[in-house]
């Protein structure tokens, strides 16, 4: 019986089928005007961009939470005492503004737009589509209708998403409003503004939630002859005229301001050299990309050919 002998075995020759970086290099070098090109065009466009960027400059307020009203633990505890007759009053006698809900009313359309509306910041904010000679805006739409004025959600939207900038400090608890704008001026101006306008817009809102709980309590008062809950409503009463006392003192009621804004001398944006080294760079690769895509689709053509011929 005879034996079969198997077919010697078959070696490949990796170094036949990879690239080496020498190989790399003369496919490079092979078609260097592309990337010779490419890189100081790209690099021009940059330039172009970098020139033609409106500077943009950031002004910033840092403040600091002034602090809970005291007697706000106390007036909760007494609330739940009257079985909740406050509740159902629809009366909220706790005192004070924490920092979350002092920085939700900075964001919010209630507060900022009458301060815009105020400022008459819309032409200022799109000045683009207004013509001061003429005094019309331009680019009327079924939206904003004949007049072609900015709605008051564009105008929310420009502010609060482009310019306004909020941050908070989880560690320390600080609070930074920032402002970024073409003029220094203005951002400085903006971020002091805003940052007083926020306190006072709070105390007047607690000096009229105090007013309207006295009011309430006091008639309470005068319909109960309960002696517990006439001795609770005395001790919410007192609570809240020392409220109302605080409001009308203290005039960095939600903030203590740290660092006022100041007039900014160094942008913040655009960074122009960073742009025209990184439109070089991209110009640069991208003709080193195509010098790989010809070298293959040359080389696909080659096969092709030489597998017709064969």
């Amino acid at each position: 019986m005879s034996e079969t002998n198997p077919p010697p075995p078959q070696y490949s020759h990796p170094e036949e089928d990879e690239l080496s970086l020498i190989d790399l290099w003369n496919i490079v070098w092979k078609r260097k005007w592309l990337w010779l090109t490419l890189g100081p065009l790209a690099g021009i466009i940059g330039i172009i961009v970098a020139l033609s960027s409106t500077d943009i400059y950031r002004s910033q307020v840092l403040l600091a939470p002034a602090g809970e009203n005291e007697s706000g633990g106390g007036l909760a505890a007494l609330a739940g005492q009257l079985g909740g007759l406050a509740s159902m009053a629809g009366v909220n006698i706790g005192g004070g503004s924490d920092t979350a809900t002092a920085i939700a009313t900075l964001k919010s359309r209630k507060f900022l737009l009458p301060y815009l509306a105020d400022k008459e910041l819309i032409k200022t904010l799109f000045r683009d589509e207004w013509d001061a000679e003429s005094k019309t805006w331009i680019g009327a739409s079924e939206r904003r209708g004949l007049e072609g004025k900015p709605t008051e959600v564009e105008l929310y939207k420009r502010f609060s998403e482009n310019i306004l900038k909020i941050s908070e400090d989880k560690k320390t608890g600080m609070v930074t409003l920032g402002i970024e704008w073409e003029e220094p001026e203005l951002t400085t101006q903006w971020a002091n503004e805003l940052s007083e306008r926020i306190n006072k817009h709070l105390r007047e809102k607690a000096k009229a939630e105090t007013e309207k709980n006295l009011t309430y309590l006091k008639k309470q008062l005068t319909e109960t002859q309960v002696i517990e809950i006439r001795d609770s409503l005395y001790t919410l009463i007192e609570s809240q005229t020392q409220n109302a006392m605080l409001a009308n003192a203290k005039e960095e009621y939600a903030f203590r301001i740290i660092d006022p804004a100041f007039v900014p001398e160094v942008r913040i944006r655009p960074k122009r050299s960073l742009i025209v080294l990184a439109s070089g760079m991209l110009g640069g690769f991208l003709g080193i990309f195509l010098c790989f895509v010809f070298h293959f689709m040359d080389t696909a053509r080659k096969l092709k050919i030489d597998g017709a011929l064969a």
